[in-house]
């Protein structure tokens, strides 16, 4: 189905006749372009509505501490001045109603699990130094709150709430990352609460029933909203407590080309890492089931009760989705929908309105038309060992730094070429300098691409297997720019990859190297049979050129 979102149209020719095998062509229609946080119509929505969150119809009619913390949040997220009197509002607003700073006594219906943890995300993201002792008394707030059994909940109630404590769990990452001290207790309590609340059939209920044995028991209102609160905080936990999913199964590394194999780097010094109890394959089916439970159930427009809390929620699940997967998906299904929703239901005045009230509603769907999880994600967050507050500290030209043992350094000067493969070799660390690094080589005049492909040939070949989708990606384009015979062998490798914006470029450089004149791409999709097909007959062809050649897969 095309997205209606339309940017420009395009007609593309696929050819399946390589080789020995006579041609054929397929016409196919307009392409759709899904839109981006930078698209021109999300960013005036976005405008629209810190227009309305400055503004002094922006109240909450409830004075509500959460509400005033996340309304600062949403401003200063779009970098709106912190001496705007929303924000100072807001600030004003938590000392108030923290008094004395007496985490023993503060009032429990003001300082309910929302508001506690919007209030700690606010006020580290505005200035942590100034507002130390403030965030240390609401974190302190926080643990005493904590359930026995890892969950956070209404004080009446001795279940946990799945809505309450994906706060707890987003404002404990963000503090841990400000530098203030977060217990490994509490986060492996509550990613043991995560894992015993999901129920069988993948889904997450409102209240959690804790499962007394291994199996997984039946769970009362399983809703979107709640399963991308849980499933998000149990990323958002095991960004915390150190947990990552493994890539790469042995078996698949063995079914590689050896020309593939990635090399991993030996370190001089084994790099210190948490020591957490948690089975990271009991997170990983977790999220698997959650994965499953999200993908057979209502988009954005079918969910009926409290969209727009759910659209952040949706949008932290995601973004840590992809911090744990180590993957990036520039232009999500998820987020397109997301935004033709918002951009559809958007009040006159710049607001969104829904069972939350216009101030949290609106400044919701502006964290998640922002992205703003997947911004503060890439964000470095320690500077010569203490906490970065502002990015104050960096030196201007990010180019020309790297994040060292926790510390920010001076980078060595180095060439185009090397600055390229450090990037696609290690494409998780330093994504500007990844990005500034793939756009120079698409700017490379033929003659340097040549020159960059004979020199470091073999790991450019190498980086085609990578775990990193952008890495293998790049990689390809640059083979993909040459015309030599023994690159043959990795685009036709490359032509199997899961992401198929690396099979395209590997074909059309496939093209290149043959030699066809006429323009040929493929089509947005293929079947498995139709890129075996595919497969098999750039191989029949690279045999005629080289018949001895064996190309296994």
């Amino acid at each position: 189905m095309l997205n209606p979102v339309l940017r420009h149209g395009r007609i593309a020719v696929l050819a399946y006749g390589i080789g020995l095998v006579g041609m054929f062509v397929a016409l196919i229609g307009e392409k759709a372009f899904a839109l981006t946080p930078t698209s021109p119509e999300v960013k005036a929505a976005i405008d629209r509505g810190i227009a309305y969150l400055k503004s002094d119809a922006a109240v909450d009619g409830f004075d509500r501490v959460g509400a005033k913390a996340l309304q600062g949040y949403a401003l200063l997220s779009n970098e709106v001045e912190r001496s705007h009197p929303k924000i100072i509002a807001a600030a004003a607003r938590i000392e108030t109603a923290l008094g004395a700073r007496d985490p023993a006594k503060l009032d429990v219906s003001t300082w309910d699990i929302y508001s506690t943890g919007l209030a700690i995300i606010f006020l580290v993201e505005l200035d942590p130094k100034k507002h130390h002792a403030d965030i240390e008394c609401l974190l302190s707030y926080l643990r005493n709150r904590q359930k026995p059994h890892g969950g956070w909940g209404y004080p009446e109630k001795t279940t946990g709430d799945t809505s309450m404590t994906q706060y707890g769990v987003l404002s404990s990452w963000k503090a841990k990352r400000a530098g203030f001290s977060v217990p490994l207790e509490s986060m492996e309590k509550v990613t043991t609460w995560l894992l015993k609340t999901q129920d069988p059939g993948g889904g997450f209920g409102y209240q959690g029933n804790v499962s007394e044995g291994a199996g997984l028991v039946p769970q009362q209102e399983i809703r979107p909203s709640m399963t991308a609160a849980a499933s998000g905080s149990l990323y958002v936990c095991a960004s915390i407590l150190g947990i990552t999913q493994a890539k790469k199964q042995e078996e698949e590394e063995e079914k590689l080309p050896s020309a593939l194999k990635e090399i991993k780097k030996k370190e001089k010094e084994p790099k210190e890492r948490v020591k957490s109890r948690i089975d990271p394959r009991l997170v990983h089916d977790t999220e698997e089931r959650a994965k499953k439970w999200m993908d057979a159930h209502p988009k954005v427009k079918d969910v009926e009760m409290w969209v727009h809390y759910y659209l952040y929620a949706l949008e932290r699940c995601m973004s840590f989705r992809s911090l744990y997967e180590q993957t990036d998906e520039k232009e999500p299904e998820w987020y397109n929908d997301g935004a033709e929703f918002l951009m559809k239901t958007q009040i006159s005045n710049g607001s969104w309105s829904g069972q939350c009230g216009a101030v949290p509603d609106t400044a919701f769907s502006l964290l998640f038309l922002m992205r703003n999880t997947r911004k503060v994600i890439g964000k470095i967050t320690t500077y010569n060992g203490g906490a970065m507050i502002g990015g104050r500290g960096i030196p201007p030209n990010l180019d020309q730094i790297e994040l060292r043992n926790g510390n920010i350094v001076a980078r060595p000067l180095l060439g185009p070429a090397e600055r390229l493969l450090a990037a696609l070799d290690n494409p998780s660390v330093g994504g500007r300098e990844f990005d500034n690094s793939a756009d120079l080589f698409a700017q490379l005049p033929s003659d340097k691409v040549e020159e960059l492909a004979n020199k470091y040939g073999d790991k450019i070949r190498r980086l085609v297997g990578s775990k990193s989708p952008e890495a293998r990606l790049a990689a390809v384009q640059l083979l993909a720019r040459t015309r030599d015979l023994d690159n043959v062998e990795t685009l036709i490798y490359a032509l199997t990859d899961p992401d198929y914006r690396v099979v395209r470029a590997a074909n059309d450089g496939l093209l290149r190297i043959r030699r066809i004149p006429m323009v040929v791409a493929l089509p947005d999709t293929l079947s498995e049979e139709d890129r075996r097909l595919l497969v098999e007959k750039w191989k029949a062809w690279y045999q005629t050129i080289r018949p001895s050649a064996e190309v296994k897969y």
